[in-house]
């Protein structure tokens, strides 16, 4: 409250410019932004240091690029199986996965945490102290108008969790990017590493932290709104992962069964870099699809094929999938969703501010 005080009494006949108000908020939250510095500093030097031990490793071995699904392609022209425990190459795949994985993963977890805390620990304190301690009457009866104060209030704070999320998320994407061939089994269209790469989790930063302003406006009580916060953002992100499967139509592959009874994929780069689980089954003689859920009740594989012939089948096997060309569409769209319910979020915090009697 000092502090405030004398910023005012030095400006005392006048109208505060919005400089001393950012010099005001920037003081009183200078803990705070020094502590999310160093969070930032900290995790981009972890980034940085796990890609550089990475790509060192896959340089050393010869391995740029290498996956187990298309070893003659992939590997430099050599044929290798991955069960065979005296192959080198093999051999560096499989540690490469041991040593460098769970890293990735670990590393995505936080980055999809930050936003949460974010809003909980910044956004949801930044108004409802002061309105719950009353601190904000001496600032709303001197000459600073209540606008300004909220928008010098988020300005400040909204930057700055915005900037060095897009620190993080350029750095992981950039960390993903360069493993991604090796370790096929993550696929991109899940939480990790889509919620923790490109524009999509700079997005969530700054929509969290408004979650986190509007409730505590709307509740006034600073643990009420952090708890309030922390299920909205949870309950934000479950609902961006149930949607983005949606966001575009999936692509539809189908597999002819060879000789042997084995399906071929093709074209098999497009379902390897893909992101797969959409929806697979039979297809009948006119292009009807049959889950393989039609059939979930059977049991043993007389059944199961008796069951899908009495359906129709062809043999004909299809999965829907979206390709690894979905990935940047689906980015902008669900960042341009974030951004869209943040600036209405912003809108609110305005609209309350002016009609709240002091």
């Amino acid at each position: 409250m000092s502090a405030i005080g004398i910023r005012i009494r030095a400006s005392a006949g006048t109208r505060p410019r919005v400089r001393g108000l950012v010099w005001l908020v920037a003081r009183q939250h200078r803990a705070a932004l020094w502590a999310g510095l160093a969070v930032v500093v900290a995790i981009a030097a972890y980034i940085i240091w796990q890609r550089a031990q990475m790509m060192g490793y896959i340089r050393a071995h010869d391995i740029q690029g290498c996956a187990e699904w298309n070893w003659k392609e992939l590997c430099h022209g050599r044929e290798i199986d991955p069960r065979d425990g005296t192959s080198p190459t093999a051999q560096a795949l499989r540690h490469l996965s041991d040593a460098y994985r769970t890293p990735l993963l670990n590393t995505g977890r936080l980055l999809i945490a930050l936003p949460a805390l974010i809003g909980v620990f910044i956004g949801a304190p930044l108004f409802a102290r002061e309105l719950e301690t009353g601190t904000h009457r001496l600032v709303w009866t001197q000459s600073v108008g209540r606008t300004r104060w909220l928008i010098a209030k988020l300005a400040l704070p909204l930057i700055a969790v915005t900037a060095g999320t897009a620190v993080l998320a350029a750095l992981y994407t950039w960390w993903w990017r360069a493993a991604r061939a090796q370790l096929q089994d993550i696929a991109w269209g899940t939480a990790v590493p889509f919620d923790a790469t490109g524009p999509a989790a700079v997005a969530l930063a700054p929509l969290s932290f408004l979650l986190g302003a509007t409730a505590g406006l709307l509740l006034r009580r600073t643990v009420p709104a952090m708890v309030v916060t922390l299920g909205a953002t949870a309950g934000v992100q479950y609902g961006l992962d149930a949607l983005r499967p949606h966001l575009m139509t999936p692509r539809t592959i189908v597999s002819e069964p060879d000789a042997s009874g084995q399906f071929t994929v093709t074209p098999v780069r497009v379902y390897f870099n893909s992101w797969r689980g959409m929806g697979d089954g039979y297809l009948t003689r006119t292009g009807e699809k049959i889950p393989f859920d039609r059939c979930a009740s059977a049991t043993g594989e007389d059944s199961w094929n008796r069951c899908f012939a009495r359906l129709g089948s062809t043999g004909r096997w299809y999965q829907e999938l979206h390709p690894a060309s979905h990935y940047w569409p689906m980015q902008w769209m669900q960042t341009g969703i974030c951004l869209a319910a943040a600036v209405a979020l912003a809108a609110v915090c305005l609209w309350w501010i002016r009609r709240r009697r002091a």
